[in-house]
């Protein structure tokens, strides 16, 4: 069997490259995982248990997060790429001074973990000694933590994208720059009416919600500048009633707050985008703010504000996109399945056995014998969740493809009919950005087997549309 080569390469620091990083291959990985052959399927999972293994083999404990170190050291560098794309428009600093805050594995040394040590982290030498390691490697810590948050259900490759970019050391340098890392509470309650006209109906109504009961409520504190701390219980059915009222369905507090902390990070991409120069002074954990007294009425950089509108644009239509293709492609499955002769007598039970997949977190052999299925295979071929995902993500790419050549088109970038080249450069950024906002968290719970738990802005959608949707 031959794996892939994300689990035995590194990409690690290289001063002696022009772009500050190199890919390097671990003859040791790779001739480990030949060895102990795991499967395939799921195997970020299955690295991770032996990694955590206390019971197994030292040598295969510490091989095992090799190949895992090389696993998350692509999405670390992609995130230092990413923070510092988005300061691009001042060029104040490059992602190459980023790289050494959290791209600080060699590769070089077998690593376990301890968590009687401080750093958690302890080297493996030849001798099976163990010993206390000098530094932290990043790469580690992101091992650790996702084991020990593991009801958070992101994927380990986007759990590294995430932990690199809340990087206490990546944030301190940010912050030299003008950019401060605010809480999600914060972001929440300080939104503006620019950043809410870009949202799309159901955060709106969401964001009025949390506006209308989080802002009442700090009022009423005796210290209004106290720190913006997550809404309690209380708060949060008391939104999702004024959700109801408005038309949307009721959702459970722990899938609000999961709501509430995607749409700050929507609002945070937004503040990403901003001009460096504020336009007003602002408290980071109160929420309080105030219009700047020294800066001129019409202060601002013409080439971050289009890069602003072109990511709030992307957002927005990702988000309309979305919902018509899914809306969309559970009709059509529906539809289909009912001008099926062999599969006719199902059509009308699969918003049903979608709901069970989603919303009960069933596996397709639970699901089978409830709906009168003959097998667990014929539970997979009716249902197949993976290829309605693949359905849904192909209309939304294709839509978005579409809005942004017609906004290529206005702007005077291309012409009636884009460049070949062009088009393929479009296309596979397109299909990177929508796999990283919405689809490829959503496969990664498809995948993961039993005790799935389906949490992804996807799954959270298409569990609030299954019930309001009539079989035709």
């Amino acid at each position: 069997m031959s794996y892939p080569q994300q689990y035995w390469h590194l990409y690690r620091i290289s001063l002696q490259r022009r772009q500050g990083y190199e890919q390097m291959s671990l003859p040791t990985a790779q001739t480990w995982l030949n060895q102990a052959k795991p499967d395939s399927q799921g195997l970020p999972e299955q690295l991770l248990q032996l990694f955590r293994d206390r019971q197994g083999d030292l040598q295969g404990q510490a091989l095992a997060g090799l190949c895992l170190r090389c696993y998350v050291s692509q999405p670390i560098l992609q995130s230092c790429q990413r923070l510092a794309s988005l300061f691009s428009a001042q060029q104040n600093f490059t992602y190459q001074e980023l790289l050494p805050f959290a791209l600080n594995d060699d590769g070089q040394k077998l690593i376990l973990l301890d968590e009687a040590t401080d750093s958690h982290q302890v080297q493996l030498n030849p001798n099976n000694a163990l010993h206390p390691c000098q530094f932290q490697i990043f790469g580690v810590e992101i091992l650790r933590s996702y084991g020990a948050q593991r009801d958070n259900k992101l994927s380990l490759k986007n759990w590294a994208f995430l932990k690199t970019k809340q990087h206490p050391e990546i944030r301190a340098f940010l912050s030299e720059f003008g950019f401060q890392h605010l809480t999600d509470w914060a972001l929440l309650n300080r939104a503006r009416k620019t950043q809410f006209d870009q949202l799309a109906p159901a955060d709106q109504t969401l964001l009025q919600g949390f506006h209308g009961v989080y802002r009442r409520d700090r009022r009423c504190q005796a210290n209004q500048r106290s720190k913006c701390k997550p809404p309690t219980e209380a708060q949060l059915l008391e939104i999702d009633s004024y959700c109801l009222e408005q038309g949307y369905p009721s959702r459970e507090p722990k899938l609000l707050l999961r709501d509430l902390q995607r749409l700050a990070e929507q609002l945070r991409q937004y503040d990403l985008w901003r001009s460096r120069e504020s336009l007003e002074t602002y408290d980071a954990e109160s929420g309080d703010y105030a219009p700047r007294r020294d800066l001129p009425q019409e202060s601002f950089d013409e080439g971050d504000l289009e890069q602003r509108e072109l990511q709030q644009f992307l957002h927005r239509q990702l988000a309309i996109a979305f919902e018509e293709s899914l809306q969309h492609s559970l009709t059509e499955k529906q539809q289909q399945l009912a001008k099926s002769k062999r599969y006719k007598p199902f059509a009308e039970l699969y918003f049903t056995g979608l709901s069970l997949y989603y919303v009960q977190a069933q596996s397709l052999a639970e699901i089978a014998p409830q709906l009168g299925m003959s097998s667990w295979d014929q539970a997979r071929r009716i249902l197949n969740p993976g290829d309605l995902l693949n359905q849904v993500r192909r209309q939304t790419t294709e839509k978005l493809l579409a809005k942004l050549l017609d906004l290529a088109r206005q702007k005077g970038i291309i012409s009636a009919e884009p460049e070949p080249n062009y088009l393929s450069s479009l296309c596979q950024q397109l299909d990177q950005f929508v796999d990283q906002e919405l689809f490829a968290e959503a496969a990664a719970e498809i995948r993961s087997g039993k005790n799935r738990r389906f949490d992804s802005a996807y799954a959270q959608k298409l569990k609030h549309y299954l019930p309001n949707i009539t079989p035709n």
